[in-house]
């Protein structure tokens, strides 16, 4: 009798064990390396990965090597296999899906050829792609901009500074090239600090930027403690357009961020965008959702306070609008699961 028993306490501790096995995110078929790509050292990118690399570790197993990188950079090491996971900006999915030059660095152009080994993962935290005039500026609008002789600040081909902004003005039928017809100047720095100590100096009417919607930037607090900002408005007819294409949303800077934002401000949101091989397996794609839904506390807490409260619907808020990659199918089904998405 005690051997019949004993059998069957094995039985059903080898069943359970079986059916943990199933059930378990971290499979045998979830990766157990992996590298991310994220941002320079110290940015809110960095910090994004780097916290999510601690969770993964922890509850999954994985271990997830934080690699420093770029917007423009880093799903080209994607798609050529170098990492498996990636952050971009929502704003430049369109030119990896079309195949659109953004830049030329020495002989690389990037997004030459449309990327067809990588897909989309999840959407996460907001930029908002703004331009900025002092506050005793005539300028509110940036319809206002239209035919006049302006100092204009941007930066280098394939900087975000400069794709949102441009196509913003470009909504509002204002080019580079109008702004020099109309007797204006459009200089090209390579830092937001440069283009805000111009600003602070007078050296420049409009200047691009690209801030936290969630928390000062330390840039514009030292421009503030020189001179007061003010964020100039969109033309909603003009959002609509770029709305079409580029996977934007509308979103808030809200009065008091700064000093200088005495009301709340609408501006278009350039969401960073988590990339990942399409060759990943879905027991891993599956596994990172699932954790990183359930770790919203701890993403809040150590990468970036905007996740707080974030659920599966925010991190698939994006699918399906203006032009993009495809979603990974497994990060589609998982957010189908949740009801996040039809």
């Amino acid at each position: 009798m005690r051997k019949s028993r004993c059998k069957f306490s094995l039985l059903l501790a080898t069943l359970a064990i079986f059916v943990i096995g199933l059930s378990s995110p971290a499979s045998a078929d979830v990766l157990k390396t992996a590298k991310f790509l994220s941002g320079p050292t110290g940015t809110t990118w960095y910090a994004q990965v780097a916290a999510f690399s601690g969770i993964a570790k922890n509850k999954l197993g994985m271990n997830i090597d934080v690699l420093t990188g770029s917007a423009i950079s880093n799903p080209i090491q994607v798609e050529r296999g170098k990492a498996q996971l990636a952050l971009t900006f929502s704003s430049v999915l369109p030119h990896m899906a079309k195949g659109i030059v953004v830049t030329k660095i020495g002989n690389e152009e990037y997004f030459k050829e449309p990327l067809k080994k990588t897909n989309i993962l999840c959407y996460t935290t907001t930029a908002a792609p703004v331009l900025i005039v002092d506050a005793s500026s005539p300028y509110h609008k940036i319809s206002d901009l239209k035919g006049k002789k302006i100092r204009f600040i941007t930066y280098p081909p394939g900087f975000n500074a400069r794709i949102v902004p441009d196509e913003i003005l470009e909504a509002h039928d204002i080019t580079h090239e109008s702004i020099k017809q109309a007797g204006g100047k459009i200089d090209i720095v390579s830092k937001y600090a440069e283009a805000c100590d111009l600003l602070a100096k007078g050296q420049a009417d409009v200047i691009a930027y690209i801030m936290a919607i969630n928390a000062p930037a330390a840039n514009l607090q030292e421009l503030e403690a020189q001179k007061k900002f003010r964020i100039l408005e969109l033309d909603f007819n003009a959002v609509a357009k770029v709305l079409k294409e580029m996977p934007l949303m509308v979103t808030t800077v809200k009065k008091g961020l700064h000093k200088s934002i005495e009301k709340d401000v609408t501006v278009l949101g350039d969401i960073t965008t988590w990339l990942v091989a399409a060759d990943v397996s879905a027991e891993t794609i599956t596994a990172i959702l699932d954790t990183l839904v359930k770790s919203m506390d701890t993403m809040a807490q150590v990468g970036n306070s905007e996740f707080q409260g974030f659920t599966a619907k925010e991190l698939s808020r994006l699918y399906g609008k203006g032009t993009q990659l495809p979603m990974h199918p497994a990060a589609l089904k998982f957010f189908k699961d949740q009801k996040a998405i039809k």
